[in-house]
């Protein structure tokens, strides 16, 4: 009895084995577009071609209910959180920038003065590095697990730098002063010969003087030109095509908001490939690429544009061509992708009321100026914020001045949640005791706890309404805010790990980095707050 009892123990230790290189990819690619929001991927379905956003469509795994469950919903915090797996609360990232209550200074997300750039003579740009995420994400997991190598790129720096992790072979990004791709002293001391060779051909300035065309015939896209609330580009006087790409005193800076910059990124990750010879190994290796040109465009545009459409379709060929290029060096078969947005966009608030609905632009600056007035009347003269502007939504407050005068934040948290709420433009307002304590009701509420780090976050966050911008631009719009346009994204895997098909199943971004890690056989990252989609995956 005890010999079979052993015999089946040995024939069980014999069915689990370590995962082998065999069902591993060579390569994982990782595809972020900057603002592109979920309805772009559907509304322009028919309009692309069958091996762009259609080969991740019709032959991966389409997660259709995917979105990010915080604020704010920005660049930023999305690129940091896409392959940790965990929010803001836990990673840090709680902005593009946030006012630092240590050194009465705004910060960068990125920003690091204790290093060089790295591909152009300057002490003032490119100084960039992942110091300020905390934790770890799936870059550093496949480097400890599989000693992989990882490079990640954009036109952005924390495109680049936030997913890459905190030690890759390399992370560039575009300055639009020269038209380099470069780096910083955190990373390496000279750029990498293939990276050299890039630069030295000068490919930024043949787009200089370009005309961008409508990729398809007029009567193709969905809305007519020049739509409520649209900006313009540089050198022009109306936000129609054609659209011409003019010279700037600044360098190539021009190009980022027109398809050109996309198409630069695309070449520059093919090189990227072939450089750091991507694939080739009998690990994983990683390769991000956030393309940034359609959070540019999006901005002047805003969602509804024919600017923002055919820069979508512009992209699905583009795409095309980067899945080519890796079929042929690499094979699709070995290959694992994932692509997704950092966040979506708000219709302008002109073109949304155009639409009857209940959109317009607030004068924030105004309104804390009138705030100020009103706190002085209540509770007497004194200097009760530290910064008398908002960040990212938060207003930090003087607690010496509290503290001297024996005021609680309670009370001053109440009395500015109902002069934000008499003016019509907020939905909410939460309070720090409340967010660490985790009070805030509701859907929204916990979007504001998730983006709420107790390290670096503030006193107050308020949030507009649905449609409501704090703007005092007359055109453009942007995104930050909990509602679908901002956090409805895209999410795509492709890859032998998982299942093709449409799945509308509760999926949030923070579940990226444990579904791929589930994948790959690892362990998620450090602070992963989300749960692997068991569903989805084939092993």
């Amino acid at each position: 009895m005890m010999r079979k009892v052993f015999a089946l123990f040995f024939l069980f230790l014999g069915l689990i084995r370590p995962s082998s290189g065999a069902d591993l990819p060579k390569l994982i690619v990782t595809i972020v577009v900057d603002q592109f929001r979920y309805d772009y991927i559907e509304r322009f379905h028919d309009q692309f071609t069958t091996n762009g956003f259609r080969l991740l469509m019709d032959h991966g795994t389409f997660m259709t209910f995917a979105r990010y469950n915080y604020i704010p919903t920005i660049t930023g915090p999305g690129h940091a959180t896409l392959l940790s797996g965990s929010p803001p609360s836990v990673h840090g990232i709680i902005g593009n920038d946030w006012y630092d209550k240590r050194t009465g200074k705004t910060i960068n997300c990125v920003g690091d003065s204790t290093v060089l750039p790295v591909g152009i003579n300057s002490t003032n740009r490119g100084k960039a590095s992942p110091r300020n995420f905390i934790g770890s994400n799936l870059a550093d997991q496949l480097r400890l697990h599989y000693r992989s190598k990882v490079v990640g790129v954009s036109f952005k720096d924390r495109g680049a730098i936030l997913p890459a992790g905190k030690k890759p072979a390399g992370a560039y990004w575009f300055d639009t002063q020269t038209g380099n791709f470069i780096t910083s002293t955190y990373y390496m001391k000279e750029l990498p010969q293939w990276v050299q060779k890039f630069n030295d051909e000068k490919r930024a300035t043949n787009y200089i003087g370009k005309t961008w065309t409508r990729l398809l015939d007029e009567r193709e896209y969905l809305y007519p030109d020049d739509q409520p609330g649209e900006g313009t580009l540089a050198g022009e006087k109306k936000p129609v095509f054609d659209h011409v790409i003019h010279s700037s005193t600044n360098g190539v800076d021009n190009i980022v908001p027109s398809p050109y910059a996309n198409e630069l990124l695309a070449d520059f990750a093919k090189a990227a490939v072939e450089g750091e010879h991507l694939g080739e190994s009998n690990h994983p290796d990683l390769l991000s690429i956030s393309f940034s040109a359609n959070d540019a465009v999006g901005h002047k545009f805003g969602p509804y544009s024919q600017e923002a459409q055919d820069l979508t379709l512009r992209l699905d060929r583009q795409l095309a061509s980067l899945f080519e290029f890796l079929d042929q060096r690499i094979g699709l078969e070995n290959i694992t992708m994932v692509l997704t947005a950092d966040h979506g966009v708000a219709p302008t608030p002109e073109f949304a009321a155009d639409q009857g609905l209940d959109s317009r632009r607030f004068n924030e600056k105004e309104f804390l100026t009138n705030m100020v007035k009103q706190l002085n009347g209540r509770f007497g003269e004194g200097s009760y914020l530290l910064t008398t502007n908002f960040s990212n939504g938060q207003l930090f407050f003087n607690h010496a001045t509290l503290e001297r005068k024996g005021i609680s934040a309670t009370r001053v948290s109440a009395f500015i949640r109902e002069v934000a709420l008499e003016t019509g433009n907020y939905e909410a307002c939460f309070s720090r005791e409340q967010l660490l304590e985790g009070r805030a009701p509701g859907q929204i509420g916990q979007f504001a706890i998730n983006g709420f780090n107790a390290e670096r976050s503030g006193d107050l966050i308020l949030i507009p309404k649905p449609y409501v911008m704090a703007s005092t631009d007359k055109t453009g719009t942007s995104h930050g805010t909990p509602y679908s346009y901002d956090s409805h994204v895209p999410m795509l895997f492709y890859g032998r790990q998982f299942k093709p098909g449409r799945y509308a199943d509760e999926f949030y971004v923070i579940d990226v980095a444990p579904t791929l890690c589930a994948a790959l056989h690892m362990d998620e990252p450090a602070g992963s707050q989300g749960k692997p989609c068991v569903k989805i995956l084939n092993h």
